[in-house]
């Protein structure tokens, strides 16, 4: 259990993790600016938690890539830039293409039609400026495309780029607009192959539903 000290300090389990999603945030709302140096003791007065959970969340964030070392020695945020996001989506597009024409044919018609129906719920919602079902349904999209895939070298490497996509999407999530509609309407053509057991045009329609979403966000960062 997390508890408060007197002088308002959070410790006990877990406080790295804390430390690691509170970052995260300072990071995707431009708190924590690209090229400025992690000062520890700054972040830990911050966050309201202890140095060893700030150093291991800032470790973690070292090792998947959103905190790089400066010729100077100290440690640097990422930049969460236009090309940044466009290099991360075209990756992941490629990666997750790969899955969806991988996964084809083994998704259940069931879940298929599930997923379908949520998704035709999110137009209206989204006329009416509530991106929840949208959430869902693009969350759900992608991971039973993922969860069908079996290629654990594939599964690996999109492992590999998860955090960097997190990152985005909890910049992404503080803006809302016809960027979503948009992709709504991405998602019922992977579906669409998907349901014509269309393994090619599967693959390439998340494809470029990936990457045009990339293109989308590095356009919303530019403004």
């Amino acid at each position: 259990m997390v508890q408060l000290d007197p002088d308002g300090i959070r410790r006990g389990p877990g406080l790295a993790l804390h430390a690691y999603a509170g970052m995260l945030d300072l990071i995707a709302d431009g708190r924590l600016q690209a090229g400025e140096p992690i000062l520890i003791e700054r972040l830990t007065e911050h966050l309201g938690t202890n140095q060893t959970a700030v150093c291991e969340a800032v470790m973690r964030l070292v090792q998947e890539g959103l905190v790089t070392e400066a010729a100077d020695g100290r440690l640097h945020i990422i930049s969460l830039s236009d090309g940044y996001v466009r290099n991360v989506y075209l990756v992941r597009g490629t990666l997750e293409g790969l899955c969806a024409e991988l996964a084809t044919p083994y998704i259940r018609m069931e879940d298929l039609f599930q997923l379908r129906a949520l998704i035709h719920e999110t137009a209206d919602a989204l006329a009416r400026g509530d991106a929840r079902p949208y959430v869902r349904s693009d969350t759900q999209l992608h991971a039973l495309i993922v969860g069908a895939t079996t290629n654990t070298v594939l599964l690996t490497a999109l492992q590999t780029l998860q955090p960097h996509v997190n990152l985005i999407h909890r910049y992404l999530q503080r803006i809302e607009g016809a960027h979503l509609l948009t992709s709504h309407q991405e998602h019922l053509e992977i579906v669409a192959a998907i349901a014509d057991r269309d393994a090619v045009r599967a693959r390439y329609a998340m494809e470029q539903h990936i990457r045009k979403t990339g293109e989308r966000i590095g356009r919303l960062l530019s403004l």
